[in-house]
């Protein structure tokens, strides 16, 4: 699992949360801005991505059909 770091107040998050917890900044803004400065490639972000379906599946957080239909969408 990825972790990213806030940042506002620098706290380590997990990549598929939406908060950060300690600050309550939006983490998805948060996760575009440090992989445009990282410059991670699309396959490793699509690789991440689709463990974060797995995993969210695996705990139910996601239906079966919700993980197929944004597996199929990733696949592209």
């Amino acid at each position: 699992m990825v972790n990213v770091k806030c940042i506002k107040c620098g706290a380590e998050i997990p990549a598929d949360s939406k908060f950060c917890v300690d600050c309550g900044t939006k983490i998805r803004e948060e996760i575009n801005e440090q992989i445009q400065k990282k410059n991670i490639s699309p396959p490793v972000i699509q690789d991440e991505a689709q463990n974060i379906l797995r995993m969210r599946f695996a705990k139910g957080e996601i239906t079966k059909k919700e993980y197929k239909k944004k597996m199929k969408v990733l696949e592209k």
